[in-house]
């Protein structure tokens, strides 16, 4: 008899939402196949997560990408598009894309400005061009061997 199974296996509905991300780790199996699909889940999740906090994402990525309008890939533009964001101007931009505060159970209001900054640092990151977490495509680059799994369904095609 051969040992326990390894897998990973990740499953999520949530209203609308639903998403499965399984790997089966066989002998074969090498330690980036298991990252390829850890990258995948916390690509997934760290978009949803901010999504269903209520957050007006729409509201920050259009503000970051007024902020990196014409800079390049580069540490230098990075540097120079953090340096260019007037503090006031930021927390107005963050303050208004942050859901309206309710009390909760315990009669504390929450703060939603931690949430709004820490999206608004990802997507400048992300928007000049450098990755602010581990992607599938990162691991690819480093790994070339490795594929990309596809989504299953039909998605941008027209039905017949």
């Amino acid at each position: 008899m051969e040992g326990p199974v390894e897998e990973i296996v990740f499953t999520a509905r949530y209203r609308d939402w639903m998403v499965v991300k399984k790997l089966l780790i066989e002998a074969i199996s090498k330690p980036e196949d298991v990252s390829l699909v850890l990258a995948s889940i916390d690509n997934t999740l760290v978009r949803k997560a901010y999504e269903f906090t209520g957050l007006k994402v729409d509201l920050i990525d259009a503000y970051v990408a007024e902020v990196c309008s014409g800079k390049s890939k580069s540490w230098t533009n990075l540097a120079a598009a953090f340096a260019g964001v007037k503090p006031a101007e930021i927390k107005a931009k963050l303050q208004e894309a942050c859901p309206p505060a309710v009390p909760g159970a315990d009669g504390k209001t929450g703060n939603f400005m931690p949430i709004a900054e820490a999206y608004f640092v990802k997507r400048m990151i992300e928007t000049i061009g450098y990755p602010a977490v581990l992607t599938p495509e990162i691991l690819q680059v480093a790994f070339p061997s490795l594929k990309i799994p596809k989504p299953r369904g039909n998605f941008g095609k027209k039905k017949k």
